[in-house]
């Protein structure tokens, strides 16, 4: 599996990806109303117009993308993994790819916000929640951080 910067002929591959995540994963958590207005935001339109302000990375596997998620100075955000590829260390991939992007840039601390269902993700790579988001649009998440250790 490689992660590399992601292109616009991508867009419509990781639209799918985050909406079959939303779909099998997070509405497990969250109401069908955050799920519909979430799906309508990560159309292949907005990817191509995210890529253009913030750094968008994908994980592919066998020339098919497994996996997505963006940087944008010291916040992450956007992780997605292919449902039928969970638990197979794409996301664990992805944010190696990201942290050491960070170190790169001279970042001591990322933030990140996780839904419901990635708390525990992020905990094992040693984030810790600073703070709680009610957001009526696009439901609760946690803001994450943590600090990157030098090496």
């Amino acid at each position: 599996m490689i992660t590399r910067q992601f292109r616009n002929s991508d867009a419509q591959a990781v639209s799918d990806l985050i909406i079959a995540n939303l779909k099998q994963i997070n509405s497990e958590f969250y109401p069908e109303n955050v799920i519909q207005r979430m799906i309508k935001v990560y159309t292949p339109k907005h990817l191509i117009e995210t890529a253009q302000k913030q750094l968008v990375l994908v994980a592919e596997e066998l020339d098919e993308i497994v996996g997505t998620a963006t940087i944008s100075q010291n916040y992450f955000g956007s992780v997605f993994v292919r449902p039928d590829m969970q638990g197979k260390g794409i996301g664990n991939k992805l944010m190696d790819s990201l942290e050491r992007l960070a170190k790169l840039n001279g970042l001591q601390e990322v933030k990140l916000h996780a839904s419901i269902n990635a708390v525990n993700f992020y905990i094992k790579r040693g984030y810790r929640k600073i703070g709680k988001i009610s957001d009526e649009k696009f439901g609760e998440s946690f803001e994450m951080a943590k600090t990157l250790e030098n090496t």
